[in-house]
């Protein structure tokens, strides 16, 4: 596995290099999304930077304000396609191949819309993402979240099942130790889902819990190991159980040896 951060502007790709991470992740938007001059800096930037950017997170940013809701009486999926298609030939010319899909507030489900119907709209999503994906060299990774931020696909194995009812090669699964902490999720149920999972997060949960341990992170990574995971694992925050940046990276590397 490769130890990656995430970052929101490109000007701190030397500074993630200097920590010891293996790649960047960052935003749709950090490459020049809305922003052709913008975008064109980012490509240069990326081309010319001692580590790739291997991954994006952040895919559907303010999804009510912009018409992008995945779930609910307004979605549009015309629309979806077309915002989709765009990030989609963005990450083909950088040479980014894989993007989570976690947006919770895109697939919050309204008050008394049918939970049945909510997951079909998800799974119409995904197989739109896997077949522009498949058309762009690019991965979708759905992300389970905690229960707080998004009220439908909390746990690992019911975005598990979703994934496997959709059925496309280009539409997967992510594990992320924030959410699965702040869930109290196993992370037994990480081996049954290792062929599906195409990428990882891990950052601290906080909100009134126990500080995260060195040895919960190695266990977490630990356990995406045995169950076949050799992908990115991306730290989306802090992880304040490390002294500096640099010393994060050192643990986290080390725990996959």
């Amino acid at each position: 596995m490769k130890i990656g951060l995430l970052i929101g502007d490109l000007n701190q790709l030397e500074e993630v290099a200097a920590w010891g991470y293996q790649y960047a992740e960052t935003v749709p938007q950090a490459l020049g999304l809305d922003d052709p001059q913008l975008r064109r800096r980012a490509l240069a930037q990326i081309e010319r930077a001692a580590l790739p950017v291997s991954s994006l997170c952040g895919f559907i940013p303010d999804p009510q304000g912009q018409g992008l809701m995945v779930v609910g009486p307004e979605v549009d999926l015309g629309r979806l396609r077309v915002f989709v298609r765009r990030v989609f030939a963005l990450m083909q010319e950088a040479g980014i191949g894989v993007i989570g899909y976690g947006s919770g507030g895109s697939r919050w489900v309204p008050e008394g819309f049918p939970r049945d119907r909510a997951l079909e709209q998800v799974r119409e999503f995904l197989q739109l993402c896997g077949d522009e994906g498949a058309a762009h060299e690019v991965r979708v990774a759905l992300e389970p979240y905690n229960r707080d931020d998004a009220n439908l696909l909390n746990e690992v194995p019911e975005a598990l099942e979703v994934v496997r009812q959709v059925g496309h090669p280009n539409a997967q699964l992510m594990a992320d130790f924030f959410h699965m902490y702040l869930n109290g999720e196993s992370l037994a149920v990480l081996e049954p889902a290792g062929p599906h999972l195409i990428h990882a997060h891990i950052a601290e949960p906080g909100r009134g819990r126990p500080q995260s341990t060195p040895a919960e992170h190695a266990a977490f990574l630990q356990a995406l190991q045995r169950a076949g995971y050799e992908g990115l694992v991306t730290q989306t925050g802090p992880l304040p159980a490390y002294a500096s940046p640099a010393e994060a990276a050192t643990a986290l590397i080390g725990a996959c040896a």
